[in-house]
């Protein structure tokens, strides 16, 4: 193995050359990476730390800057003082919500294609101190390589996205894969359970860091019981197969005789084959019409704020999820009571049955026997007590990235 670098240097004298040796349980591998001597060598950058969010596939989009996504790097530099940017390609929408993040930098390439990512990377790789990555995709293994190449002291944050029917189709003894996994310094779960499954099943550790809660308008949402009214409410991409909205509104309509002082909202962009179902769905319950309301996405984040202070009850009825979606952290912050499907971090959601019910996933009568019992609940006020009590004990986003920095860099603050 030796002989190659010598062959490269009498070849082509100046390059430099770095070793990183990988060690699985009875599988070592040992990685030789060469660099052409006309690249700018990797050195310590002058100043603060910087953090690249780098997209997965075309670009970042603009709700994904006030997820997880954009919510780490925001909060590295506002309170840990990083130069932070989310790196990828344009898309084709108005990134209104770069408002909610100001003084994250947009580092928008000519495209999100691997081989742009590449170029940026060698360019940009010894001035980056954190590669931030969202999820295993096979698309950033060789970006993992070239960052760690150009820049072997820094850290690649991995954060998994996960659920276990995706983990579990992974074959994680893949080579390819255990390489990738290796290079990633921190790896995180953002829900318990699916941290201790893939504790026990992979050789990597997974460390929780759940999708928290942060004030983008500069207030928490506010809990007062006499804010509160007769309200389940649902917020995400309505109509897709993943956020099963049918159910909701089958389940709604079950119980919709025995809580007639109750009324659904709902808000969120709505997919489009679902307006076909919407009309076969009026067609049945047209004495609904007063008590659905269709909210449309709403991009105010007061706005959005004061939906979840009024409803009593949030209901998300997917069919998964990665982790304890970010919308579940903002119902519970408002305090409001969860109804959910049983999606792998569905205990981590209710508190384990603390902060509210779940159902069977897919389960019409299920939902709507849970949304039923929160409804007539006589200790409902009490529940929503818990969520928001619940929520500020474990879903503060400042607090998760403040650990998330003592992950990466051993530092408190």
């Amino acid at each position: 193995m030796w002989e190659i670098p010598r062959l490269i240097d009498e070849i082509h004298p100046g390059y430099r050359f770095f070793i990183r040796h990988h060690l699985h349980s009875g599988d070592p591998e040992t990685v030789i990476y060469a660099l052409p001597p006309e690249e700018k060598a990797p050195t310590p950058r002058k100043g603060g730390r910087r953090i690249v969010a780098l997209s997965v596939d075309e670009g970042w989009t603009n709700v994904q800057l006030v997820k997880e996504c954009g919510a780490i790097p925001y909060l590295l530099y506002k309170n840990h003082g990083f130069d932070a940017r989310m790196a990828g390609g344009r898309r084709d929408e108005d990134y209104f919500n770069l408002d909610n993040i100001k003084g994250v930098k947009m580092d928008f390439l000519s495209d999100g294609g691997e081989q742009v990512k590449i170029e940026y990377l060698k360019e940009k790789a010894p001035e980056i101190d954190c590669l931030l990555l969202r999820g295993p995709y096979p698309t950033y293994y060789p970006l993992a390589d070239i960052y760690k190449a150009y820049a072997p002291d820094g850290k690649i944050c991995l954060l998994l996205d996960a659920n276990a029917g995706w983990m579990d189709r992974i074959t994680w003894t893949d080579p390819h894969f255990m390489r990738f996994m290796d290079q990633c310094d921190v790896i995180c779960s953002s829900g318990r359970t699916m941290q201790r499954h893939l504790n026990e099943k992979w050789p990597w550790e997974i460390e929780y860091i759940p999708n928290g809660f942060y004030a983008y308008t500069g207030r928490d949402p506010v809990y007062d019981p006499d804010r509160k009214e007769n309200v389940i409410l649902t917020v995400g991409r309505l109509g897709t197969a993943q956020k099963a909205t049918d159910v909701l509104l089958e389940a709604f309509a079950k119980i919709a005789e025995e809580i007639p002082d109750w009324e659904l909202r709902l808000a969120g962009s709505m997919h489009p084959e679902f307006e076909s179902y919407l009309e076969w769905f009026w067609m049945r319950y047209p004495a609904l019409k007063g008590r659905i309301h269709f909210l449309g996405g709403i991009g105010d984040r007061e706005t959005l704020y004061r939906e979840y202070e009024r409803a009593k009850i949030f209901a998300l009825p997917s069919v998964m999820e990665g982790g304890t979606p970010n919308v579940v952290a903002e119902a519970l912050y408002a305090g409001d009571a969860i109804a959910v499907t049983k999606i792998d971090e569905y205990e981590d959601a209710t508190d384990r049955g603390r902060c509210g019910l779940a159902a069977d996933i897919g389960d019409v009568d299920g939902f709507a026997d849970i949304l039923l019992r929160l409804c007539r609940d006589a200790e409902l006020e009490e529940i929503c007590r818990r969520s928001y009590v619940y929520a500020r004990e474990n879903y503060d986003m400042e607090r998760i990235v403040a650990r998330l920095h003592y992950l990466l860099f051993g530092e408190e603050g």
